[in-house]
């Protein structure tokens, strides 16, 4: 049996303990865990039983005692550039949350870092493993399409932003719905149809006036090189959280709609039974943690390249980005 990859985690807050537990059933070691709040740490390593772990309140002190070979970032958006970068440099494997960064020079600043390391840098878009997101993205390649749209309808309250001082900010979440929640769907929007090479977009915010200072909802058209139009409507304003979707239609012209647990074309439809995800969380997030997680580390054991790397992950934020340049006027992303 191969010997066990040591891996570290920093950040144990909401999305931390998801990367712990799959980190585990991948059958690697967590050395290390580290939070800002000592307490998140101390009750993860609890939880999960970690006899051996050490907890660091300091990223970068953690990096200098601890000998790791991948390091999971599952902190802040703001927070996300300087440690992939800092890791990179350290030849270390990095698995980042998304979104990867929050701006075109930090975007650079990786990209630039990830081809001079030795490590894999992987971004964690994990709906892409979902079974019925593969099942349209090879239906779409191999009937064509002749246009898409896709939406994330959830409620996000002011419980939710007050529950963290980042969230809601410009500066530290680096927008609001578009980057934090739908950013998942438009990558697989991409994914499944194409990078785009325009958009026209407005964000704006309604629901929660004074109480955040980033966009709740956010309509956008993106249009690929030929002319086809991507449809996207994102909102946090919703009544409840529904599944997002992707609707595409074929050059068949039948219609293929895609949630995480319902895929239909034409007029009938088979969905499968509603489920818990396999490691906890929402059920929003989907259950495609886990398997993105051991296929990472199956790429780093054979030493073979991970295809949601920095170039792939920059995809999405650069449609964010694409979507608050925009302002009602078509931009180039």
């Amino acid at each position: 049996m191969a010997e066990k990859l040591k891996v570290a985690i920093i950040g144990c807050g909401a999305i931390g303990p998801i990367h712990a537990s799959a980190v585990l059933a991948a059958g690697e070691e967590l050395v290390a865990l580290c939070d800002l709040l000592p307490e998140r740490a101390e009750a993860l390593k609890e939880k999960l039983a970690l006899e051996h772990t050490k907890l660091y309140s300091d990223w970068k002190k953690m990096l200098d005692k601890e000998k790791i070979d991948v390091l999971h970032i599952c902190t802040p958006h703001d927070l996300h550039a300087e440690m992939c970068i800092e890791a990179l440099a350290r030849d270390l494997s990095v698995l980042c949350e998304k979104p990867l960064c929050i701006s075109y020079e930090q975007l650079d600043a990786i990209l630039a870092a990830e081809k001079k390391s030795r490590g894999h840098l992987a971004v964690c878009l994990q709906n892409r493993y979902e079974v019925n997101s593969g099942k349209l993205k090879a239906l779409v390649e191999e009937k064509g399409f002749d246009g898409a749209y896709a939406t994330v309808v959830w409620n996000r309250g002011v419980d939710y932003y007050r529950s963290g001082a980042w969230r809601g900010t410009k500066a530290h979440e680096g927008g609001g719905v578009a980057i934090n929640q739908a950013i998942h769907t438009l990558d697989l929007l991409q994914w499944v149809c194409g990078m785009p090479k325009t958009v026209l977009a407005h964000a704006f915010n309604d629901h929660l006036k004074g109480e955040i200072e980033v966009e709740d909802t956010v309509t956008a058209v993106f249009e690929t090189a030929d002319g086809k139009k991507l449809n996207f409507f994102a909102t946090t304003a919703g009544a409840k959280d529904f599944p997002p979707e992707i609707s595409v239609r074929l050059s068949t012209k039948e219609i293929a709609l895609c949630q995480n647990d319902l895929f239909a074309i034409g007029l009938s439809s088979a969905s499968a039974t509603l489920r818990q995800p396999t490691l906890g969380g929402k059920l929003v997030w989907g259950k495609g943690h886990e398997a993105l997680i051991r296929d990472f580390y199956d790429h780093i054991r054979m030493g073979s390249h991970f295809p949601i790397d920095g170039e792939e992950g920059a995809k999405s934020v650069r449609m964010v980005l694409g979507i608050y340049r925009s302002g009602g006027e078509p931009v180039t992303l």
